[in-house]
């Protein structure tokens, strides 16, 4: 009964009528994900790194996947080229233990969290890409142990159409297309791309296709907001989940619907929100063994949101609610369903210009396991009007996926058992700030307990589920970024980044880690785009060191673009794309192998 009175006060909170129908936006300093108070990037207390839809563009890169792969400090393990499957680990966290989100609302699958990076939207949704490291499970509820990635999606505009074509060696070819038109009071857009590839190495092939429709409509109870997504994915799966049967298969099927609102009256503001995610999954452990061991796995994650902002010139002060059901259908894991209730307070007193403040706590309520309360708490003080210290301390938790606790096959065997893990993560940190010149330079240390992980004795072994005990994370990050446009826009170099992470965990154990003690060591991460002779040249350069691996890598992806046309409502640009320039021989996760050098071109018309 509870539940259903909660899901009515959602519905009548989207259609109560707002004073204000319309909201002021400054995408170049409000962000919305370390806090749910609305705050600058120069008010947060948080390491918080935010692309704009400029940066993802102009990027050597067209997965989404791949664009914040190649970030300092942000390790998207991909099993494959073009977001075919990736991981998130965000410092040293697993990819179970990191959450992702569209809009606010989170995408992590109940089943696997190797299907979260299963993103149901097109390149020409995104708005801007807010990735917050730390805790933030008094935020977000569960898994938010080394960061959140928000993709903010692009609103729909009034007439626009954007149409691109890329080919390549391997038969590589990407196309897609959106097309924004307002229709009376509803401005909508509608945006599908498809892609495909041969193999680079045998059953590496892959054929995927996204869509999506994102609408506004005015009415006279207000504005709302509506997003539906979906990604089909077909691909080779050598030795992605183990080694001991090499040819894989999978296809996946991913839907996301939210529809929701902002009601202001006063110093409050209401923000209600529905959501669905629907994740389809065939997997084939061995596919020259026509019916053995192929899993069907169909799961939905459905709820609804409600959240509360009040501020005024003292205080901000946030608060709400969150009602979710996750449910599985499967032929390996069978049946189960999973409900949870969250209720999350957060406060940020205004004392003094130079500090900022931030406190909350989460509780967190599930039908199987017990009760998680999530504090953290936040502090940030400018010493001057360029250098500010801070410091953070929270609490995070994960309960255990379906396939950690019902998943059985030859080389992969889960454990009823499991209890929830969870950890402390306390950091400090320095920023530099100048029009030209940002620099900060954080350190880390997270202790988490109850650990999960898949781990086995010998290689021939199949991967067991356990808690492993304690596992102490120390860190420590160091990135700088120059904008020289920003003081004389004729300068030919835009910008240029350079970030360096160091990684170290401790675990007494005598077994081999699949996931949890499997970790990026070292990265040196540096990025420049600049302008000469009338072309664009964007460079990411990555240097990697993983702690289970005797060889490092160093990786360079480039990308040359040339505007052909360019006037007020006309742009047609060509663009050639090196990804793997020197070749090398590497690989991201689990010995899988990562394409060579892979050369692409193509064009780009916006009118």
């Amino acid at each position: 009964m509870r539940r259903v009175n909660f899901l009515l006060a959602i519905l009548l909170s989207l259609f109560a009528a707002p004073v204000s129908s319309e909201e002021t936006r400054n995408l170049d300093k409000i962000i919305v994900t370390p806090s749910r108070i609305q705050s600058s990037s120069a008010d947060s207390g948080r390491s918080v790194t935010v692309l704009d839809a400029e940066t993802i563009q102009s990027s050597a890169y067209n997965a989404i996947q791949d664009v914040i792969g190649n970030l300092g400090g942000v390790d998207i393990r991909r099993r494959g080229p073009e977001g075919v499957q990736s991981d998130v680990n965000i410092r040293g966290a697993t990819f179970e233990q990191n959450t992702v989100m569209i809009d606010g609302i989170s995408l992590n699958d109940p089943q696997t969290g190797h299907h979260t990076m299963d993103l149901p939207l097109t390149g020409f949704d995104m708005e801007r890409v807010e990735i917050l490291k730390g805790p933030a499970s008094s935020l977000y509820g569960a898994n938010s142990f080394g960061g959140v990635i928000n993709l903010i999606t692009r609103p729909p505009e009034e007439k626009k159409f954007v149409i691109d074509a890329i080919g390549g060696e391997r038969d590589y070819f990407s196309g897609g297309a959106a097309l924004s038109y307002p229709l009376g009071p509803v401005k909508n857009r509608f945006s599908i791309n498809w892609s495909r590839a041969r193999p680079y190495i045998p059953d590496t092939e892959f054929n995927m296709i996204s869509l999506s429709d994102s609408a506004c409509l005015n009415t006279g109870l207000g504005v709302y907001d509506f997003f539906f997504g979906y990604t089909y994915k077909n691909f080779g799966a050598d030795s992605f989940y183990s080694n001991l049967y090499p040819r894989e298969e999978e296809t996946t099927d991913t839907r996301f619907f939210k529809i929701g609102t902002k009601i202001e009256h006063g110093n409050l503001k209401i923000e209600p929100k529905l959501f669905l995610r629907r994740h389809y999954d065939k997997f084939i452990l061995d596919k020259t063994r026509a019916g053995w061991q192929t899993n069907y796995h169909t799961n939905y994650t459905y709820g609804a949101e409600l959240g509360f902002v009040a501020e005024n010139q003292f205080m901000g002060v946030a608060y709400g609610f969150e009602l979710a059901e996750d449910r599985v259908f499967s032929t390996n894991i069978q049946k189960h369903d999973r409900g949870r209730t969250g209720l999350y307070l957060e406060i940020s007193p205004r004392i003094y210009d130079r500090l900022y403040l931030n406190a909350g706590i989460r509780q967190d309520t599930f039908s199987d396991f017990n009760i998680e309360y999530s504090p953290s708490v936040n502090l940030k003080y400018a010493v001057f009007d360029f250098l500010d210290i801070r410091s953070s301390a929270g609490r995070s938790y994960r309960i255990p996926t379906f396939t950690d606790l019902y998943y059985r096959d030859a080389a992969n065997i889960g454990n009823e058992d499991l209890e929830p893990e969870s950890s402390w993560t306390y950091e400090a940190g320095l920023d530099y700030k100048s029009d030209l010149v940002k620099c900060s330079a954080v350190y880390f240390n997270r202790d988490s307990r109850h650990t999960i992980d898949w781990t086995r004795m010998r290689v021939v072994e199949a991967w067991r589920a356990s808690n492993i005990g304690s596992v102490e994370t120390n860190g420590a990050e160091v990135n700088i970024g120059i904008t020289p446009q920003k003081l004389n826009k004729d300068f030919p170099v835009k910008r240029f980044s350079l970030t360096y992470t160091a990684l170290d965990e401790y675990n007494k154990h005598d077994y081999l880690s699949k996931y949890a003690l499997d970790y990026l060591k070292q990265e040196i991460s540096g990025s420049v785009e600049y302008t000469l002779l009338g072309f664009t040249n964007a460079w990411v350069i990555n240097y990697k060191k993983r702690v289970n691996s005797p060889d490092s890598s160093v990786v360079a992806d480039t990308k040359f673009t040339k505007n052909i046309i360019r006037r007020k409502n006309l742009v047609l640009e060509a663009f050639l794309e090196i990804t793997n320039l020197f070749d090398e021989d590497y690989s991201e996760q689990s010995g899988i192998p990562m394409p060579g050098r892979w050369l692409k071109a193509g064009a780009r018309l916006q009118f």
